[in-house]
Protein backbone atom coordinates (compact mmCIF):
# COMPACT_ATOMS: atom_id res chain seq x y z
CA UNK A 1 0.00 0.00 0.00
CA UNK A 2 1.37 3.23 -1.07
CA UNK A 3 1.82 6.30 1.73
CA UNK A 4 -0.01 8.91 0.33
CA UNK A 5 0.36 12.47 2.56
CA UNK A 6 -1.35 15.38 1.37
CA UNK A 7 -3.73 18.36 1.55
CA UNK A 8 -5.30 19.94 -1.06
CA UNK A 9 -8.24 23.05 -0.21
CA UNK A 10 -9.67 25.35 -2.50
CA UNK A 11 -11.91 28.73 -1.71
CA UNK A 12 -14.19 29.78 -4.22
CA UNK A 13 -16.18 32.93 -3.72
CA UNK A 14 -18.56 32.31 -5.89
CA UNK A 15 -20.94 29.13 -6.90
CA UNK A 16 -20.99 29.21 -10.90
CA UNK A 17 -20.15 25.70 -12.14
CA UNK A 18 -19.26 24.73 -7.98
CA UNK A 19 -21.33 21.51 -8.50
CA UNK A 20 -19.42 20.42 -12.05
CA UNK A 21 -15.98 21.36 -10.65
CA UNK A 22 -16.82 19.53 -7.00
CA UNK A 23 -17.65 16.23 -9.06
CA UNK A 24 -14.54 16.82 -11.31
CA UNK A 25 -12.05 17.65 -8.64
CA UNK A 26 -13.00 14.82 -6.22
CA UNK A 27 -13.01 12.38 -9.23
CA UNK A 28 -9.13 14.12 -9.74
CA UNK A 29 -8.08 13.75 -6.38
CA UNK A 30 -9.25 10.12 -5.37
CA UNK A 31 -8.12 8.53 -8.65
CA UNK A 32 -4.79 10.39 -7.37
CA UNK A 33 -4.72 8.47 -3.99
CA UNK A 34 -5.70 5.10 -5.58
CA UNK A 35 -9.40 4.49 -5.29
CA UNK A 36 -11.05 1.90 -7.55
CA UNK A 37 -13.30 3.88 -10.23
CA UNK A 38 -16.53 2.32 -8.57
CA UNK A 39 -15.70 3.90 -5.14
CA UNK A 40 -14.93 7.31 -6.56
CA UNK A 41 -18.35 7.10 -8.12
CA UNK A 42 -19.96 6.29 -5.20
CA UNK A 43 -18.16 8.89 -3.13
CA UNK A 44 -19.18 11.36 -5.81
CA UNK A 45 -22.52 10.56 -5.75
CA UNK A 46 -22.44 10.97 -2.24
CA UNK A 47 -20.84 14.04 -1.83
CA UNK A 48 -23.36 15.44 -4.38
CA UNK A 49 -26.58 14.10 -2.37
CA UNK A 50 -25.16 15.48 0.88
CA UNK A 51 -23.97 19.31 -0.68
CA UNK A 52 -27.66 19.21 -2.14
CA UNK A 53 -29.64 18.10 0.48
CA UNK A 54 -27.66 20.94 2.76
CA UNK A 55 -29.17 23.60 0.21
CA UNK A 56 -25.64 25.41 -0.17
CA UNK A 57 -26.90 29.32 -0.71
CA UNK A 58 -24.42 31.17 0.46
CA UNK A 59 -21.17 32.92 -1.25
CA UNK A 60 -17.92 31.35 -0.04
CA UNK A 61 -17.51 27.88 -0.73
CA UNK A 62 -13.82 25.53 0.60
CA UNK A 63 -13.65 21.59 -0.20
CA UNK A 64 -10.59 20.51 1.53
CA UNK A 65 -9.25 16.58 1.23
CA UNK A 66 -6.49 15.89 3.53
CA UNK A 67 -4.87 12.41 3.29
CA UNK A 68 -3.05 11.14 6.21
CA UNK A 69 -2.40 8.34 8.37
CA UNK A 70 -3.83 5.97 6.23
CA UNK A 71 -7.74 7.59 5.83
CA UNK A 72 -8.59 10.31 3.57
CA UNK A 73 -10.64 13.15 4.98
CA UNK A 74 -13.42 15.07 2.42
CA UNK A 75 -15.24 18.15 3.99
CA UNK A 76 -17.08 20.94 2.14
CA UNK A 77 -18.25 23.44 3.94
CA UNK A 78 -20.51 26.57 2.86
CA UNK A 79 -19.56 30.33 4.27
CA UNK A 80 -17.90 28.72 7.46
CA UNK A 81 -20.73 26.08 7.92
CA UNK A 82 -19.38 22.45 7.47
CA UNK A 83 -21.98 21.21 4.54
CA UNK A 84 -20.88 17.62 3.76
CA UNK A 85 -18.09 15.80 5.80
CA UNK A 86 -16.36 11.83 5.34
CA UNK A 87 -13.51 9.86 5.70
CA UNK A 88 -12.75 6.29 3.86
CA UNK A 89 -9.61 4.38 4.62
CA UNK A 90 -6.93 4.83 1.74
CA UNK A 91 -6.61 2.34 -0.41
Amino acid sequence: MPDHEFVFALHLSERGGFDEMLGDLASSVLRHAGYPETDIAGLGDEMRAGVAKAGMAGAEYDVEFLAHAGELRIVVSCDGRRVFSTSRPLP
